[in-house]
């Protein structure tokens, strides 16, 4: 039975069909029809044809597009960095609900132009993104501002703290010199 607008909903129930609605937050479209994928109260927009549902429980927060995350590098490819999210900025004590897996590609590192992603980001080091698409699977983030990009880096030969130096990464401990996409406020804050 079909829900009827402002009316409590549990995940599964029935929302409308697919020619009257797309699915928005809290629905989903399954063989045409549209349903709850949360507990809530029920929104129907019949002007913009759109299904979503207001949560009435704390749920996990989904990064957006705009949205600043914190994330570990976990490996690095021939032009694109592996991350994990860590935390969104507007909820960072709460797990996210996606995957925590994202990717940086070299053409969103940086407003310079970029030849080698290694110099930019190293395995282990914490940065500060913004999510640029949640359309794909890893999702896409960008360091290009100012403010984005690496906030903590360890040296690649001791694993000391690196510490900034002009536009560089010096080592206190072995005196090792490395770059990075620095962000504007390196190891003065986490977000």
């Amino acid at each position: 039975m079909t829900k009827k607008n402002g009316e409590f909903v549990l995940p599964g129930d029935l929302l409308g069909v697919s020619e009257e609605f797309i699915p928005g937050y809290g629905a989903y479209e399954d063989g045409g029809k549209v349903y709850s994928s949360i507990a809530g109260i029920a929104k129907l927009d019949f002007e913009k044809k759109k299904a979503f549902v207001d949560p009435l429980t704390d749920v996990p927060p989904v990064p957006k597009e705009g949205d600043i995350v914190l994330c570990e590098v976990t490996g690095i490819r021939e032009k694109i960095a592996m991350v994990e999210i860590i935390a969104l900025k507007k909820n960072s004590q709460r797990a996210l609900a996606a995957s925590p897996m994202a990717r940086i590609y070299i053409s969103q590192t940086s407003r310079r132009y970029v030849t080698d992603i290694s110099r930019e980001f190293q395995t282990g080091d914490l940065v500060r993104a913004k999510v640029a698409n949640v359309k794909r699977t890893p999702i896409e983030l960008s360091t290009i501002e100012e403010n984005l990009g690496v906030i903590k880096a360890y040296c690649s030969k001791c694993k000391h703290p690196l510490e900034k130096k002009d536009n560089k990464l010096e080592c206190p401990n072995c005196g090792n010199t490395e770059f990075r996409k620095i962000a504007s406020d390196y190891r003065k804050g986490v977000f």
